[in-house]
């Protein structure tokens, strides 16, 4: 039972460490997220990867996204889970925080609207 318990705090400390120490993907300078505005309540990014690019470990507050052109991301979260999200054009989708890395499997361009705290 003992070890049970360090199992479930060790897995909670790992994702704790790995949150804080996960970085605003702005940060990184990726050629394929662009600034198109920002203000005290919500940042508005441009995302633009062709099939290959990757942006590292980041982190994201609550987010809308709107698909201009969809296709297929493999997100990869902060405790080494993976898929694979078929994102259709033309959907705006609603997001919770996340940490997460992803990997473009196909040319997309989305709209990220952040929302501050």
């Amino acid at each position: 039972m003992m070890r049970k318990h360090q199992a479930i705090a060790g897995t909670v400390f790992l994702f704790a460490s790995c949150f804080a120490s996960a970085q605003d993907a702005m940060k990184y300078g990726v050629k394929h997220l662009t600034l198109l505005a920002e203000d005290d309540k919500v940042r508005v990014l441009h995302f633009t990867p062709h099939k290959g690019d990757k942006t590292p470990i980041h982190s994201h507050p609550a987010t809308v996204l709107y698909v201009i052109k969809g296709g297929k991301i493999k997100t990869t979260l902060a405790d080494g889970s993976s898929s694979i999200t078929e994102l259709a054009s033309g959907r705006a989708m609603l997001r919770p925080p996340a940490v997460h890395e992803d990997e473009a499997l196909d040319d997309l361009d989305v709209i990220l609207v952040e929302l501050k705290k």
